[in-house]
């Protein structure tokens, strides 16, 4: 089981909103619109700007870099009011763009100075980031899902009551709740794993009421596991499509009493293995409640981060 400690930045105590995690790199997004970078090894600071008048919501970094180029590393953030950001190390803007669609829940770097960047509504991809920052067409398919209080998923917007996203959980993000965990067959003997998960604040009310669904469902082309838990599932990331050494066969699945789990992916989504044989095992165990807002995980590597800062 893994011990938690603070980086040496009194900067982070407080007003973290979004964090993600590479191999050197801890990139930071706060309340106040400002974006900052430290090095993992000694939490000296790499950079620290403001990017916005608004909070930071998602963060994300370059992480499909190689060494040889390590100069040309950028880093990635958006906010509250639909503002995408690219940044350099020294945390000089090289790009901007603003979606119509809405607030930023994340940013997904699926290939090398590629993103995609989810919103309440959908997702829009960028490539050539660090350059020309080309956009391609705005998709709503990833938006179009919603969620009943007895725990009925829908494969449209309109029929719950409230709204969920579609989303590839190898990176962070911001979101409510967690409902849903695929598994999609890409043809390469590895599934992708995609998180299904609730954007609405109104959802939190009945978390903090205790009348919420503890469930985790767990589906390929139809749902064959239910997990329970002893709180409600607030967020999880898969390490399966991490780069290097950072690869690994697990799932983290953080809950909103602050304990964080994991399992390995292979067994999760193999129908024919039980609930009772997966090696669902604690990473951080809390004796109290800890309301944290979300987390990062990259290889042995792991972020918290809440109402207290890192």
């Amino acid at each position: 089981m893994s011990a938690l400690s603070r980086i040496p930045n009194q900067e982070f105590d407080r007003n973290v909103t979004a964090a993600d995690l590479d191999e050197r790199f801890l990139l930071i997004g706060k309340l106040d619109g400002s974006l900052s970078a430290v090095y993992i090894k000694n939490g000296l600071q790499v950079f620290s700007v403001k990017i916005s008048e608004t909070e930071i919501t998602a963060v994300c970094c370059e992480k499909h870099e190689e060494q040889e180029h390590e100069d040309n590393q950028v880093f990635y953030a958006g906010d509250i009011s639909g503002n995408v950001f690219v940044t350099n190390k020294k945390g000089r803007i090289l790009n901007k763009v603003h979606l119509l669609e809405g607030g930023i829940s994340a940013i997904v770097n699926w290939s090398k100075f590629s993103i995609h960047v989810h919103t309440h509504t959908g997702s829009a991809s960028f490539s050539d980031t660090s350059k020309e920052f080309r956009r391609q067409n705005f998709s709503s398919d990833s938006g179009d899902f919603s969620y009943d209080n007895d725990g009925t998923l829908y494969k449209s917007v309109s029929r719950g009551m409230f709204r969920v996203i579609r989303y590839n959980c190898g990176s962070p993000n911001r979101v409510i709740a967690t409902v849903g965990i695929e598994f999609e067959e890409t043809g390469n003997n590895c599934s992708e794993v995609f998180a299904y998960a609730i954007i609405d604040e109104e959802y939190k009310e009945m978390i903090d009421e205790g009348i919420a669904e503890t469930t985790l469902a767990v589906f390929s082309k139809y749902i064959f596991r239910v997990l329970e838990f002893q709180s409600p599932v607030k967020q999880v990331m898969s390490c399966r499509h991490h780069e290097g050494r950072a690869k690994a066969d697990e799932i983290f699945i953080l809950l909103w009493n602050g304990n964080l789990l994991k399992v390995t992916s292979s067994l999760l989504e193999d129908p024919t293995v039980p609930d009772e044989a997966l090696d669902l095992i604690p990473a951080i165990v809390h004796e109290e409640e800890e309301d944290y807002k979300g987390f990062s995980v990259f290889g042995k590597k792991i972020c918290l981060y809440g109402n207290d800062g890192l």
